[in-house]
């Protein structure tokens, strides 16, 4: 694409991956995908800044023309995928494309977890609560179907695990209900932030299990299972950390981190009692 600038928000890794893999893959030249943090002031001018934090500018440099979000991204993707953007413009279609694409965009910080440097763009999504339940929704759906695979593929397999498919949607929905009792202490955007970490650390358990129940269906090694439950235990740990710093909870509530830590153990103890 000639005469054309992606404009993205590095402090976003999402947004720095899946815009380098349009210039990787020959979507964009190298030069057409430029950062926030190193736009020079007459571009950025030109650019809606209030909207491309929550949706991302293309723009024309030849007319000054910007596209945002899900449009910008066929105009990209139609360089070398013919009819993508006339099919993505059908309306029932691309109602559905610009919903998924806020639901991913207004998430995005709760999904990478990554604060902006001190003499960075500030590029944050506005805080849409709306899309953040929608996302938790998902996700806890997602998280529960997930268990009934667990349940059978993965856990019941272990000698040191006797629970039943009930016990373990009873002890996760108690879980969710700890937290979301914890998190009602929050001012309300503080309280969405809180849940949507906790979500992502959660679905970020079910991502990281899903490769060994698929192995295990394999080989069926009890050690190798132990082990990767282990290690994921730990990951999970450092994750939980970082992320409720940068929620700012673990410097300003760490009675609400020492809860959170209390009652995770005790769905550890109960699952493997």
């Amino acid at each position: 694409m000639k005469n054309k600038i992606l404009v993205y928000d590095d402090n976003c890794p999402l947004c720095t991956w899946y815009s380098g893999l349009f210039v990787k893959h020959g979507f964009l030249q190298a030069e057409g995908r430029k950062p926030f943090s190193t736009l020079d002031d007459n571009l950025l001018a030109k650019i809606d800044f209030n909207k491309s934090r929550n949706e991302i500018p293309l723009m024309d440099t030849s007319t000054h023309k910007v596209v945002y979000g899900i449009d910008a991204l066929l105009e990209i993707l139609d360089q070398k995928i013919p009819f993508i953007k006339a099919i993505g413009n059908f309306r029932l279609l691309k109602w559905v494309l610009k919903r998924s694409y806020k639901l991913v965009s207004f998430n995005r910080k709760v999904i990478v977890a990554k604060k902006c440097g001190s003499a960075s763009i500030d590029c944050s999504p506005d805080q849409n609560y709306l899309y953040r339940f929608i996302f938790m929704a998902v996700c806890l759906a997602f998280n529960t179907l997930m268990l009934y695979f667990f349940q059978n593929d993965l856990l019941s397999k272990l000698s040191y695990y006797h629970l039943d498919l009930y016990e373990l949607q009873a002890a996760h929905f108690g879980f969710v209900i700890i937290n979301c009792t914890l998190a009602s202490g929050f001012s309300k955007a503080k309280r969405y932030d809180y849940l949507g970490q906790v979500n992502m650390l959660a679905l970020t358990v079910i991502l990281l299990l899903t490769p060994l129940m698929i192995v295990q269906v394999i080989f069926d090694s009890e050690w190798l299972a132990t082990t990767w439950l282990i290690l994921t235990a730990a990951f999970i740990l450092k994750e939980y950390i970082r992320r409720m710093e940068y929620a700012g909870v673990l410097s300003n509530n760490k009675w609400i981190v020492s809860m959170n830590l209390l009652s995770v153990n005790g769905f550890i103890l109960f699952l493997f009692h």
